[in-house]
């Protein structure tokens, strides 16, 4: 019988470079090819509705996980809109779906069940969102300040989630990935 001492069993490894893991992450396209998608729809989204273009693309990109999670992979939700009831999904989705996540009124955050909207396209869910931002009383303080892309999310955020960091989250989107460039003429 060979017996081996702990020491020789435990193998070395070293620590893993985050910074590296992160990078690789960045490198491997999806947020390019989100972007390049995205920004041509918020452009379109401004024209329409005179919302900042990088507010749209930041909101989905946190949202929607960058086109990857399952509300905007299977539904083409990229905003996390919910419905107005189970049956009602609004103006321009098609139906609602029920999904687990998490909310954070009341405090502290917590899994709750919610039916969220279901659109036909991708373009459906911008177009939905630039309609809910400028029709609804609860943005109705984010319109005035609509020409600054920061003050515009700020106020949005009041109303838009309940995580306290969402605003901040939104313009640290903007500010990596050079989101401002959509709101150029």
């Amino acid at each position: 019988m060979i017996h081996l001492g702990l020491a020789a069993l435990l193998v070395v490894t070293p620590p893993i470079d985050q910074v590296s893991v992160r990078q690789a992450a960045l490198d491997s396209g999806y947020q390019e090819a989100y972007v390049g998608a995205a920004g041509p729809i918020a452009r379109a989204i401004h024209a329409a509705y005179d919302i900042p273009a990088s507010v749209t693309v930041a909101q989905s990109i946190l949202e929607s996980n960058w086109g990857r999670s399952k509300l905007s992979t299977a539904e083409r939700n990229h905003f996390g809109f919910k419905c107005v009831t189970p049956t009602s999904p609004g103006p321009i989705a098609l139906r609602c779906a029920q999904y687990p996540t998490t909310e954070c009124v009341p405090a502290p955050c917590h899994p709750v069940d919610a039916y969220f909207r279901s659109y036909a396209s991708m373009d459906d869910s911008f177009r939905d969102y630039g309609r809910l931002l400028t029709t609804s009383s609860n943005y109705a303080a984010a319109l005035p300040v609509r020409t600054d892309p920061d003050a515009f999310i700020r106020a949005v955020a009041r109303k838009y989630a309940t995580d306290p960091e969402y605003a901040n989250k939104v313009l640290r989107l903007m500010d990596r990935y050079d989101l401002r460039r959509f709101d150029a003429a």
